[in-house]
């Protein structure tokens, strides 16, 4: 079965929160999340709580429960697909150490910095050696390039095998036509041990 979606995957693995909804939408880490589904669900009351499931990995959007059924809703800032919560609050820490005084921080600024971390971790995976899926056009012509420039493949000869047999076939001894015969082997033994060819053992016990 393929991957479950984001969606199903957030709403089952999720981190579960209550949250308030109101005008302004859902805010989880001060992200916003909004859309017409929840104004609907809105459109007599002033403000509620819903159930909330968000995941670290991807907060661009969360699943909110209305009812019995549970719903995906984006952020406002569509910036952050893809962003982890780790890489947000990362940035955003980065940025208010830049302006300690001020609470108010620039989202521009704020997305430069996510920018920036996400290029130094690719970085630091290619200093790595871990594998990378990158298949621009420029990523693709640098392999035929460094890699497979003047290479041929070719397949290697295959070794026979036993119609019935697992592993290589070993091909019985023949001796060659023109072998001389083989001198008889010196036994060591008496001319009338030959008219006697067995012998017997006798073994006692104790």
């Amino acid at each position: 079965m393929p991957p479950p979606d984001m969606h199903t995957a957030r709403t089952v693995f999720g981190q579960h929160k209550t949250a308030t909804l109101d005008k302004t939408g859902i805010t989880i880490l001060k992200v916003r999340y909004h859309s017409e589904l929840l104004a609907n669900w809105l459109r007599r009351q002033d403000s509620c709580t819903v159930n909330v499931r968000w995941h670290p990995k991807d907060i661009s959007a969360v699943s909110v429960q209305l009812g019995d059924q549970w719903y995906e809703v984006p952020s406002v800032d569509a910036s952050l697909e893809g962003v982890s919560a780790q890489t947000w609050l990362t940035a955003t820490r980065r940025i208010k150490a830049a302006n300690p005084t001020s609470n108010r921080l620039d989202l521009v600024a704020v997305r430069q910095a996510i920018k920036a971390i996400a290029a130094r971790n690719e970085a630091a995976m290619a200093a790595a050696s871990l594998n990378l899926e990158d298949w621009s056009e420029e990523a693709f012509a640098r392999a035929e390039k460094n890699v497979l420039a003047g290479v041929e493949f070719r397949e290697r000869a295959s070794t026979p095998q036993n119609d019935n047999e697992l592993g290589r076939a070993v091909p019985d001894h023949v001796e060659p036509s023109d072998a001389s015969p083989k001198a008889p082997r010196h036994t060591g033994k008496h001319e009338n041990d030959a008219a006697n060819p067995t012998a017997t053992l006798n073994v006692e016990e104790d």
